[in-house]
């Protein structure tokens, strides 16, 4: 299993978390303060501003009246010598300045406020006061500078804080981690987790104890059942085995002996019928060798050695012999479909010529009458196919069981040669099947192009 990153760990989700929790819940708590703080002063800011404006109005409404403008002017800088107060304009009621002091143009950070002057209803002027922000805004920049550094110093006791509660939370299951990884390369029958504390995580302790208590008694029950199963099956195997061996052996064994026995007593036997048993015992004994040698070969494959060369070459060579020893009987007609070029094949070449001349034994008892057998090759992408097709009755039933080493379906069969095909088949990285057809069958054996 592979290491976990720190960012992966429950550690770090934990410290994030609640870092990630502190921050949002800090800076909305400046946010808030810093602009429930900044319209506050500005409240108090507009009320001082409106304050002024109306003792400048009360202070003007004669000068207004009267129009001296030596009193407004003294009037006027007494309102710019106030905390603030960048421009202070003063009207009549036809909105003509009478006195103005202060910059002609407003700035966008200014507070504006305006009163009027009345004498009793009537309204006779206006007085216009600009004030700046300019205190306020510095209260509020180091309102904000005070907020973020609490903060940061909150994202530092958060941080420190979560690393510590996750610190406690997960040594257990860190600690239970370790003796997990530590039992994974453990071959010990009983391995176990240390309970560390009487808590969450030393109750999934304890239950993982217990699991693995009871996986050790069914992995030893387990194990004594299968050296049971593999005891009875080599024993039944072993049993099959040396009844087909028996089978095999006991009809040319029983002629040999029964030709033998009947030379050594040679009355009334002639000398035609001399010639007859001592055929019969040669062949049987041929028979006898062959049934061995089949055996030997099922129990002892030999090594595949795999190297380039003519498959079809093989293949065609393997036909003939055939031909020439083996078909005198049958006389059946062979037909060859072989694809040039296959290309670079890789095989063990005594392999191949094996599984040719089983094939070719097989197609021929498949037909009581002289038939018709289709040797072919082929060539698809990184497979490369031996195809032999005969015109005999096919299989019957399912043709998996033909694979099974020692069935047969022939009076004089092994039962060998199928499951040898199809070792030789797995050997070269290959497979092997047989498919019905009408009439006939169709052996498909297929190998890798390429060797291992």
């Amino acid at each position: 299993m592979k290491p976990l990153r720190y960012y992966q760990t429950f550690r770090f989700k934990v410290v994030a978390s609640i870092t990630f929790v502190h921050l949002i819940l800090m800076l909305t708590l400046v946010i808030i303060v810093v602009q429930g703080q900044e319209r506050t002063m500005d409240h108090v800011l507009h009320r001082n501003a409106e304050s002024l404006a109306r003792m400048v109005a009360i202070a003007s409404r004669n000068a207004v009246l009267t129009e001296n403008l030596g009193t407004l002017q003294e009037i006027v800088r007494y309102a710019l010598h106030k905390s603030g107060v960048r421009r202070v304009r003063i009207t009549n009621a036809q909105r003509v300045v009478l006195e103005r002091r202060g910059p002609a143009h407003l700035q966008h950070r200014w507070l504006t406020v305006r009163h009027t002057i009345r004498v009793g209803r009537y309204s006779v002027g206006l007085v216009t006061l600009s004030l700046s922000r300019a205190s306020v805004l510095r209260q509020m920049a180091a309102a904000r500078d005070t907020g973020l550094l609490l903060t940061f110093a909150a994202l530092i006791i958060g941080g420190g804080a979560g690393w510590l509660l996750s610190r406690h939370l997960t040594s257990d299951l860190e600690g239970l981690m370790r003796d997990v990884q530590r039992l994974g390369g453990n071959d010990d029958e009983e391995r176990q987790v240390q309970v560390r504390r009487h808590n969450e995580v030393g109750v999934l302790s304890e239950a993982f104890n217990a699991m693995l208590a009871r996986l050790a008694r069914a992995r030893r029950q387990a194990d004594i059942e299968r050296r049971k199963q593999a005891e009875s099956e080599r024993l039944a195997c072993l049993t099959e085995t040396a009844a087909a061996i028996v089978h095999e052996i006991r009809n040319p064994l029983a002629s040999i002996v029964s030709g033998v026995e009947l030379l050594v007593d040679d009355k009334g036997v002639s000398e035609s019928e001399r010639h007859e048993f001592v055929a019969i015992v040669r062949d049987e004994s041929r028979r006898l060798n062959a049934v061995l040698q089949n055996f030997l070969k099922w129990t002892r494959p030999a090594e595949t050695l795999r190297e380039e060369g003519d498959l079809n070459a093989v293949v065609t060579q393997v036909v003939e012999m055939y031909d020439l020893t083996l078909n005198r009987e049958h006389r059946h007609v062979f037909r060859m479909e072989m694809t040039e070029p296959l290309g670079p094949v890789s095989f063990d070449a005594d392999q191949i010529r094996q599984v040719v001349w089983n094939l070719l034994l097989n197609s021929a008892d498949a037909m009581k009458n002289p038939g018709t057998i289709t040797i072919a090759t082929a060539v698809e992408e990184d497979w490369v196919y031996i195809k032999v097709t005969d015109t005999g009755s096919g299989v019957q039933g399912s043709a998996e069981r033909l694979f099974t080493p020692f069935y047969t379906t022939k009076a004089e069969g092994t039962g060998l040669g199928l499951s040898l095909v199809r070792r030789i088949a797995n050997a070269h990285g290959g497979w092997v099947t047989i498919t019905n057809l009408s009439p006939g069958a169709m052996v498909v054996f297929a190998i890798m192009r390429e060797g291992p």
